[in-house]
C-alpha cells in the first residue's frame, strides 16, 4: 500500500473492507487535516461552553471527559496550535490525573445548538494552577451527522475545586443502565500510537444504546464520514472509554473497557455493524452542567443516507 498522511492500518483496513479508496481519500484529506486553528476555527473554539476531551491513563486506557465553562473562559486560543483550557471540576473525572501520567489528549470542540463538531489531537500540560496548556497536532472539522440540537446556558459559577464525591465500580448499576439507555448523545475516547487520544461524539434515538447485561453495552455504528477514526484505532488497540452525561441533573457517566466491531443485519442505509463495549470500570459523579434547551431531534431516517 501507498504510504498515507492522515489515515493509519487500522484506519485504512476498514475503509477497504468499505469499498473506500484509502489512497484517494487520503490525498483528498489532506489539507483539512491541519496542525493548527484556521480563522473560523478559532472563533468557534473561544465561544464554546461544552466540549469533550480524551485521555489515556497509566495503564493506556482511553477515558472521555466532558468540559464545561463559560464562553471566552472554558477554552482560550493563546495561538494557532495551542488552547488553555480551564473546565468546571467533574466529581471523579480523570482526566487530571491522566494528563500528569501520559499528556495523551484530544479535544472534541462541540456545538450542537448548530450541529457543528470539530476534533483535534494533541497533548496536555496541567499548571500549577489546575488549568490545561493544549498543543494540538491534528485538526479538522467533522459533519453535523446525528447530533441532538439543544442550547447551551452554563451557569455563572467559579470552576472552584470538585466535591470528589464520586463512585467507582467494575459494572454498571441500575441507575447507570436508566441513563445509558435513555440517552440519545455519548462521547468515546480511543487511543493510537499513530495519532494519540482520540475524542468522538455518537448519537441516535433514545434506546439507540443497549445494555446487554451489567458489563456489557452496545450500539449501532452509523455511517458517517468513512475514515473509521474510532473503530480503526480499535482494530490496533481495542480499548475505549465512552462517557453519558445527563443534561438535566449534571450526572456523569463515565466507563473504560475494550470494543469489539461485530457485523449486524443492516438497518436501512444507516447501519452495518454493531460496537460492543465489555467494561472494566465505571465512574460516577456530577457536574454544573447549566441549563439545557431541547431544540429539535435528528430524523435517523433522513440522515442516514450519507
Amino acid at each position: 500500500m501507498t504510504e498515507l498522511r492522515n489515515f493509519h492500518v487500522g484506519e485504512a483496513q476498514l475503509q477497504a473492507s468499505a469499498g473506500i479508496d484509502t489512497a484517494d481519500y487520503d490525498a483528498r484529506v489532506d489539507q483539512p487535516f491541519q496542525p493548527e486553528l484556521n480563522a473560523s476555527e478559532v472563533r468557534f473554539v473561544g465561544k464554546r461552553t461544552f466540549s469533550v476531551a480524551a485521555s489515556v491513563d497509566a495503564d493506556g486506557r482511553p477515558w472521555a471527559s466532558p468540559l464545561i465553562g463559560m464562553a471566552g473562559e472554558l477554552l482560550v486560543v493563546e495561538d494557532l496550535t495551542t488552547v488553555r483550557i480551564t473546565p468546571r471540576p467533574v466529581d471523579g473525572d480523570p482526566l487530571i490525573e491522566n494528563l500528569r501520567e501520559t499528556g495523551h489528549m484530544g479535544v472534541l470542540y462541540f456545538d450542537p445548538s448548530i450541529r457543528r463538531r470539530a476534533k483535534s489531537l494533541g497533548t496536555g500540560i496541567v499548571g500549577d494552577d489546575g488549568a490545561i496548556t493544549y498543543r494540538m497536532h491534528r485538526m479538522f472539522g467533522l459533519c453535523p451527522k446525528y447530533i441532538y440540537k439543544r442550547d447551551h446556558q452554563p451557569s455563572a459559577t467559579s470552576p472552584g475545586q470538585g466535591s470528589g464525591a464520586a463512585s467507582i465500580a467494575d459494572e454498571l448499576s441500575d441507575d447507570d443502565s436508566s441513563q445509558l439507555r435513555a440517552s440519545d448523545t455519548v462521547f468515546l475516547a480511543s487511543f493510537s500510537e499513530a495519532h494519540g487520544a482520540d475524542p468522538t461524539h455518537r448519537g441516535g434515538p433514545a434506546g439507540f444504546i443497549t445494555v446487554v447485561n451489567s458489563t456489557t453495552v452496545s450500539m449501532p455504528d452509523y455511517h458517517g464520514n468513512g475514515m473509521f477514526q474510532t473503530l480503526g484505532n480499535l482494530v490496533l488497540d481495542d480499548r475505549i472509554g465512552l462517557t453519558s452525561v445527563d443534561f438535566s441533573t449534571g450526572r456523569v457517566l463515565q466507563l473504560t473497557g475494550t470494543g469489539a466491531i461485530e457485523e449486524r443485519e443492516p438497518h436501512g442505509a444507516t447501519s452495518s455493524r454493531s460496537l460492543v463495549i465489555s467494561i472494566s470500570e465505571v465512574r460516577v459523579g456530577h457536574v454544573d452542567v447549566g441549563e439545557w434547551t431541547d431544540i429539535e431531534a435528528f430524523d435517523l431516517d433522513r440522515v442516514g443516507g450519507n
